[in-house]
């Protein structure tokens, strides 16, 4: 009976398409998966992490990619650096390269099995303007020196933010991370609204930042624009 119900959760659970990529590391299970359109990545559940379209590769396949997107092209300074916490496979630092092709990327990822798959199945670009770094989003933000223009935060596991990425101590560090005049972008998910009211409230308390929301209504994300001043 137990075998039984495990096999049904696998089922349930397995994305729908041809799996042409699978490995399983110390976070849990990466499947890469192909349907007629498209190729996908997943984190050991349904919820899609990432879209490829073959016939569109450049193409934003989510709604909060595109307001991440629109969001940094309405910047008025100019973007020379920029940070992204969280790869996935890879879309917006692609699409970002794309657009402003001499801007440095620096982009953080933890599970060295995402960042190869970015390269591999996703074609993340292979060029010293995106220095891709496997480390602890957490650890690397407190230790970091260099500041940046803009800061992408797109920190998720299965299907939400870990909790350390709401805290003060990270927030704060974030902040002094921006250069003047620059901005932090967070993809929040409302699906755990506690993470992100703390998220939210905690930049409502700062008095020397403006922050502006965006509601996704094809999903559950929100987009939190940072401008600390």
């Amino acid at each position: 009976m137990v075998a039984s119900i495990a096999s049904k959760f696998r089922r349930k659970n397995t994305p729908k398409g041809q799996i042409i990529h699978s490995v399983r590391d110390g976070f849990g299970l990466i499947e890469v998966v192909d349907t007629q359109v498209a190729r996908s990545l997943y984190f050991g559940t349904r919820v899609e992490q990432s879209r490829l379209y073959f016939n569109a590769p450049m193409t934003l396949a989510f709604e909060y990619q595109e307001a991440l997107m629109e969001a940094i092209l309405e910047h008025p300074a100019a973007i020379n650096r920029l940070l992204t916490l969280g790869l996935g496979g890879g879309s917006l630092p692609a699409q970002m390269h794309h657009i402003f092709p001499k801007c440095q990327q620096t982009v953080v990822e933890l599970r060295p099995a995402v960042i190869d798959i970015a390269y591999r199945y996703f074609h993340l670009p292979e060029t010293p303007h995106i220095d891709t770094r496997e480390a602890d989003a957490y650890m690397f933000v407190l230790q970091e020196t260099e500041r940046y223009d803009i800061i992408v935060i797109d920190l998720y596991d299965g299907d939400s933010m870990p909790p350390e990425f709401t805290d003060e101590i990270f927030l704060l560090a974030l902040q002094k991370l921006t250069r003047p005049g620059g901005l932090l972008l967070f993809n929040l998910w409302k699906g755990t609204p506690e993470k992100t009211l703390r998220v939210i409230r905690f930049w409502e308390d700062m008095t020397d930042c403006e922050i502006t929301m965006r509601e996704i209504h094809s999903s559950n994300n929100l987009i939190l624009s940072v401008k600390p001043r």
